[in-house]
């Protein structure tokens, strides 16, 4: 029996007051930590990310001044102070060849690399003719004659305004009983890419199938006539094709597959490339002159036999022939140019196509295509 103004012994008020507040005190600065720990995050990555823009966009900047630097060198080429000329076109210009000008070149913050290729150097696709087609796939490693008459034929149809199919070609009636159908262009190719939808030809046609490093450095360090490709393998001749050219090829700049698809035979072509690197050619018909001055009158080289290989053809053929395909003054330009900012992991990369549509006197660059490369890193 309790006595009067007696209490148990317990946990006194004040005691689980003051527990309860550290638990709520606990859980506020926990909380508080989470959102701090959750915006310092958010804030540093923020400012990576703005940092990467930054970089980025400065790398960008980097390299359209290498590409509007190419652009200042094409149209000085155009001068007739060695080794430019306006009289021709070839690789040991300073449109081509400029190391100060092209090669880690500094600007503000960063460098640029530039690399400028001859669109007339490579095959016209818009406008090549059947036998040109044919010697570039034959050579290119396209053995079979069939599937090689279908590649030119279809070629030839996909070009064409009509819907009349050649011997082995394709036009509306094949394209649309495909799984994914679609319509022939009956027009240019805007792309290289676009001779996938062509009828007979296959990726690895189109560029290679050659995954070994090893062999794919083997074999373009030897000339045509010099490499043995294995049954099934390709090269690849999206890198001989565009869709920028003028419609002829330029004898100075193009490379030998390029010379024989034109029509010239291995010891003709080889020929050719000598000649020009002691001096470039200053028209066609002196590359003419040269062939018959040293095959004489029996030369082979433009007349098609079965199998897209070189027959005999007469003096006058030849002429015809090359006067028709062949240049030795360039008007469309490649150029690439990569810039990155100093220190950065990130790469700019820009391609365009210039034409140079100007004189000596009046010079005039046009930009046909401007292409940004999303790749980045190293």
């Amino acid at each position: 029996m309790r006595s009067a103004g007696f209490e148990a012994p317990g946990p006194r008020r004040g005691t689980r007051d003051r527990g309860m507040a550290l638990m709520v005190v606990l859980w506020i600065l926990a909380l508080l930590g989470i959102i701090f720990t959750t915006f310092a995050f958010s804030m540093r990555t923020e400012l990576a990310a703005s940092g990467n823009f930054k970089e980025a966009a400065e790398a960008y900047y980097i390299a359209e001044a290498g590409v509007y630097r190419a652009a200042s060198e094409i149209i000085n080429a155009d001068r007739n102070v060695p080794p430019d000329s306006t009289f021709y076109d070839s690789l040991d210009e300073h449109w081509h060849t400029n190391p100060s000008a092209y090669e880690n070149v500094p600007v503000g913050r960063g460098s640029y690399w530039v690399t400028v290729t001859d669109e007339e150097s490579k095959i016209p696709l818009n406008l090549a003719s059947d036998p040109i087609l044919r010697r570039l796939f034959s050579n290119s490693g396209v053995g079979d004659e069939k599937l090689l008459s279908t590649i030119v034929d279809s070629i030839q149809d996909w070009r064409d305004p009509d819907n009349l199919h050649r011997l082995n070609g394709a036009e509306d009636d094949y394209y649309l009983s495909l799984p994914t159908p679609y319509r022939a262009k009956n027009g240019y190719f805007e792309s290289i890419d676009e001779l996938l939808l062509v009828k007979g030809m296959a990726p690895e046609i189109l560029y290679g199938n050659v995954t070994s490093p090893q062999r794919r450095a083997q074999l373009e360090a030897q000339l045509p006539w010099e490499q043995e490709l294995m049954s099934g393998e390709y090269l690849g001749v999206a890198r001989l094709l565009s869709v920028f050219s003028s419609g002829r090829v330029n004898i100075n700049t193009a490379g030998p597959e390029v010379l024989m698809a034109l029509g010239l035979t291995a010891a003709e072509a080889k020929t050719a490339l000598d000649r020009r690197a002691q001096a470039p050619f200053r028209s066609a018909g002196e590359l003419t002159s040269l062939v018959t001055s040293v095959v004489g009158q029996s030369r082979q080289g433009f007349a098609l036999v079965p199998g897209g290989q070189p027959g005999p053809a007469s003096p006058q053929q030849i002429l015809t022939s090359l006067n028709q395909s062949s240049v030795v003054l360039s008007r469309n330009f490649y150029v690439e140019s990569v810039g990155r900012a100093t220190g950065s992991a990130l790469t700019a990369r820009v391609g365009a196509i210039l034409r140079n549509e100007g004189t000596a006197g009046r010079p005039k660059l046009t930009i046909r295509l401007w292409s940004l490369d999303p790749r980045q890193g190293a």
